[in-house]
């Protein structure tokens, strides 16, 4: 899927969550919530996600596949083994590709970061770190809480270099 697709169902489902919990607070119908405060929510919401959109537009602009890493803070106080386990993978793929893919780095503690929200969906445990193949906005495969090898990156990434 697109990852602007994404982005845009991700805050349609926010946005239900902000007017859903405003109209029970203030026992008001989800209607009547739209009505007198839906400028109010959609302008939080693009607050919110400014730096998410930035970040979506800028990896849907690149005409080379893309790496997203999502990894924690190398300068925080929290340790992710499987992050530190993972950069040796990613540093070889550098080595590899050089310059015919793009690496997109985002750490935890930014706010880019709920990328990872917006990619993994999914059920199960959300993980350190994320890491997505994406190619012309498109997320073709990603990864999360798990190291991933040169060669299954490799699989994804012949088919589009």
């Amino acid at each position: 899927m697109y990852l602007k697709e994404l982005l845009s169902l991700h805050q349609q489902a926010f946005k239900q969550k902000v007017v859903q919990a405003f109209a029970e607070k203030h026992s008001m119908t989800m209607e009547q919530v739209l009505k007198s405060q839906g400028v109010v929510i959609d302008n939080y919401i693009h607050r919110k996600y400014k730096g998410v959109e930035r970040a979506v537009s800028e990896i849907a602009e690149f005409k080379r596949p893309v790496i997203l890493n999502i990894s924690r803070d190398p300068c925080g106080e929290a340790v992710c083994k499987i992050c530190e386990r993972d950069q040796s993978n990613v540093e070889k793929l550098q080595r590899i590709y050089d310059d015919r893919i793009v690496f997109y780095d985002l750490y935890d503690s930014s706010p880019e970061a709920a990328l990872y929200h917006i990619i993994h969906q999914g059920g199960g445990e959300k993980l350190l770190p994320l890491i997505a193949v994406i190619h012309n906005g498109a997320v073709k495969k990603y990864w999360a809480g798990r190291p991933v090898e040169v060669e299954e990156y490799r699989d994804y990434l012949e088919l589009l270099v």
